[in-house]
């Protein structure tokens, strides 16, 4: 199966140096994510994942528009699902805002209310989230869509949730946006068929952010990424 796309733009933020990424232009290094286009009232219910969607979201959407958006995040904003499910362990009441705020899905909600967008919302809850939204974007496509917002996001655990095994990952954001195009491609490859290329790396815990410098790169042809039993390449035409 190969699916043809294109990408018109996109950005990230991270809050830790990402081997392979410093050169980036479009990913965002700092402490926290730049605030500046949230007024001070949304701002003041977002934690830094939230605030960290919110920011880049906002630079690639316009008030009112109706671009449908799909959202993926392996657990969503966890810190604030440990701090609900705390306070109901203790009997303390959960106020409805930290309530409506742990759903999976929440800081897209909390945008698109402060943005008027219209476009229907997608979320996707994976432990490799890009090839399940490139495939849900350019099914939106298909279905007559111009463009799709793509937001993907996620941050460590608690300690709480850890077990031996458990990647430790750092905050990160990457929003981009998908369009009709054939200027990449998107095709999955068994591992039984075909022998993959050698720069197949399934070890990045940053896949996402890692995708936008690949879109950047004036010398890598593919990228190679697992999913679903499957190997995966995204390829530039």
């Amino acid at each position: 199966m190969s699916i043809s796309f294109a990408i018109s733009e996109w950005s990230g933020w991270t809050n830790v140096p990402i081997q392979g990424l410093e050169d980036s232009t479009q990913l965002t290094l700092s402490d926290s994510p730049d605030v500046h286009l949230i007024p001070p009232m949304l701002r003041r219910r977002l934690n830094l994942l939230g605030r960290a969607c919110a920011s880049i979201i906002m630079r690639h959407c316009s008030q009112g528009e109706d671009t449908p958006l799909v959202y993926s995040s392996r657990h969503g904003d966890i810190e604030r699902t440990l701090s609900v499910l705390q306070e109901l362990t203790v009997g303390q009441a959960v106020s409805p805002m930290s309530f409506s705020l742990a759903v999976h899905n929440a800081i897209c909600g909390v945008v698109s209310i402060h943005q008027k967008l219209t476009g229907n919302i997608s979320t996707i809850a994976a432990n490799e989230g890009l090839i399940p939204v490139l495939l849900e974007a350019c099914g939106l496509l298909s279905e007559g869509h111009d463009k799709v917002l793509c937001i993907l996001c996620d941050t460590s655990l608690p300690e709480i949730y850890r077990d031996s095994d458990e990647i430790v990952e750092q905050p990160y954001a990457c929003c981009f946006v998908v369009t009709k195009g054939s200027t990449l491609s998107l095709t999955t490859i068994s591992r039984t068929s075909k022998r993959m290329p050698d720069n197949l790396d399934t070890s990045s815990n940053y896949p996402a952010l890692r995708f936008g410098n690949f879109l950047s790169s004036l010398t890598d042809r593919s990228m190679n990424l697992s999913h679903n039993n499957n190997q995966w390449m995204i390829s530039k035409h």
